[in-house]
């Protein structure tokens, strides 16, 4: 992801997912936590009465939801014993990680070095704990991306085209990008050149000069970013999701604006630079063809220079607690399909039951095709080309989210069915058999996404910085597979919540609100609160109340 991307996903909150986890967190597209299927975690909580009736909008009450379809073209499959079977999942076991040295120098700065002969490759990646989490509300929002974004636009020594011309000249890469947890700067290259690979990534961390005269260009970029939201119906929805869930005294709730950006001046971005881009606030992993005593030397001479000096503690960030089910219906009448993400508050990556979370997660909605999602509302009923779930593997609390798209006009529809899913799947969690299937599913790509030196490396960084460790890595196929039934159904009981849903749907209000009017109340056993704003209006809702926006509606339950 290059700096600017992230600027853009920083407008949307989603920041650096973890993607190496092995599948623990989804892969989520740029700029939005929309699940896409294929890792997530989800997590279950206490059931607050019975199963609530839901009825399709212009039926009776009680209707029902919608009834599931048979594909004809399953039916020539059915009962058929000639077909080949898929050989079984292979067995979770403990992954032997390579040799894994580390170190620290004496300024703080804690090194990981995974060497591995073979392919003449070198990485070098500098995760620094500075990130959205660290920015202040209304005043500093956006620095962290726009800091990285300028650390290749100048140093002491060099200029940005000397930068460029200097890592382009033996075919590397160094690039740097900035997410809620922290910033990372990581630079790629031959084994032959990691002198130059080294001496680059250094300069541009340690003696960076924010040149005013390239801030206009990364200020239009970022100013782009944020017009363009408007026209992505996904962005659009995970903003207002994000806003609507973590509220306004959450980071992760508050909305980049033009003015944050327009408002950022060199000496924001020097500030920021200064009081957390620092050593014993940062992890260097080195992977791929070195000598360790070799490389030992040339980061001493490197990064030893840099000062350490006191880092700011963050504080706790909680999510406030909802009551019932709240609505918003942004309103874009262009389109024709609805984006509906909806979801409640989730859980740490650090506490216990993530483990069983996470399978309970790949049974809703974090496989592509088998998941009860896909199965209930796409295959079954042809809802949707695609639905997933996920909870992620934040530091902080973060969300369970559910991401579709939809016809206008079946909006309530594939909503229902989803919502009916994560019902059952609170009363009941997963079966036996659901469970074995996720279990193979990770015990089968874990190692896939830890076979590089690199991954490994930055496996190792990623546990360090949420407090998880070495063993961590190593033990995450076993302590997946050590997850039993009951405690998978403990985990659905304890962290999923039908009953306090934030929704967003973005679609045309006029085909969609009917739909929502007639339905709301039957979600919950409590109350829907149904926001209707237009596209273009404040994604803040503390802005949108200032303005007075109409269109609220409180919905009794029925």
């Amino acid at each position: 992801m290059t700096s600017i991307q992230a600027s853009a996903c920083r407008a949307s909150r989603s920041r650096l997912v973890i993607l190496w986890m092995a599948g623990a967190t989804a892969a989520l597209p740029a700029c939005g936590h929309v699940p896409t299927g294929g890792t997530g975690a989800p997590a279950p909580s206490v059931e607050r009465g019975g199963p609530a009736k839901v009825f399709l909008p212009g039926t009776a009450e009680g209707g029902g939801t919608p009834a599931p379809v048979e594909n004809p073209d399953s039916v020539y499959w059915k009962g058929r014993s000639d077909l080949m079977r898929p050989p079984p999942p292979p067995p979770a076991v403990e992954l032997t990680l390579p040799r894994v040295d580390r170190w620290k120098l004496t300024n703080g700065l804690d090194v990981v070095a995974v060497p591995r002969r073979g392919l003449p490759i070198i990485s070098f990646s500098l995760a620094i704990k500075a990130g959205g989490y660290d920015e202040q509300k209304d005043r500093t929002q956006g620095v962290a991306d726009f800091v990285a974004a300028m650390l290749r636009k100048g140093t002491r020594k060099r200029g940005a085209e000397a930068i460029a011309d200097a890592i382009d000249g033996v075919g590397g890469v160094l690039e740097a990008s900035s997410g809620m947890e922290n910033s990372t700067v990581t630079c790629s290259v031959l084994a032959k050149d990691a002198a130059l690979c080294l001496e680059l990534l250094a300069e541009i961390v340690l003696t960076p000069t924010f040149p005013e005269g390239e801030m206009a260009e990364i200020r239009d970029q970022m100013l782009a970013s944020l017009a363009a939201r408007v026209d992505d119906p996904h962005q659009l929805a995970a903003e207002h999701f994000d806003n609507l869930l973590f509220g306004e005294d959450h980071p992760d709730g508050w909305v980049l604006s033009d003015e944050h950006v327009r408002a950022i001046t060199r000496q924001t971005l020097v500030a920021f630079w200064r009081d957390f881009y620092r050593p014993n606030n940062s992890v260097l992993a080195v992977a791929g063809d070195f000598d360790v005593e070799t490389i030992k030397a040339a980061i001493a001479r490197g990064f030893g220079p840099w000062r350490s000096a006191p880092i700011a503690v963050r504080p706790s960030f909680q999510i406030p607690r909802a009551k019932g089910t709240r609505v918003v219906l942004v309103d874009k009448p262009d389109l024709t399909q609805a984006t509906l993400m909806f979801g409640h508050r989730g859980i740490r990556h650090g506490e216990p039951d993530w483990y069983a979370t996470t399978l309970v997660n790949y049974v809703l909605g974090g496989s592509d095709f088998s998941s009860r999602l896909m199965t209930e509302v796409r295959s079954k009923r042809g809802l949707t080309y695609g639905i997933g779930s996920s909870f992620g593997a934040t530091f902080y609390e973060g969300a369970f989210r559910i991401s579709a798209a939809t016809r206008n006009e079946t909006a309530w529809d594939a909503l229902s069915v989803a919502i009916g899913e994560v019902r059952k799947m609170k009363a009941a969690g997963p079966t036996s058999d659901e469970l074995a299937k996720a279990k193979g599913y990770y015990a089968g790509s874990i190692p896939f996404e830890l076979e590089s030196a690199a991954g490994i490396a930055r496996g190792v960084v990623a546990a360090d910085l949420h407090g998880l460790g070495t063993a961590y890595v190593r033990q995450l196929p076993l302590r997946l597979a050590a997850v039993d039934t009951g405690s998978a159904r403990a985990a659905a009981a304890a962290h999923l919540d039908p009953d306090e849903m934030a929704i967003v749907v973005v679609g045309r209000a006029s085909v969609i609100e009917p739909q929502l009017r007639r339905g709301a109340g039957s979600l919950i056993s409590g109350t829907a609160t149904v926001e209707r704003v237009d596209y273009r209006a404040p994604i803040s809702a503390a802005k949108r109340g200032a303005q007075s926006s109409p269109g609220s509606l409180q919905v009794p339950s029925q």
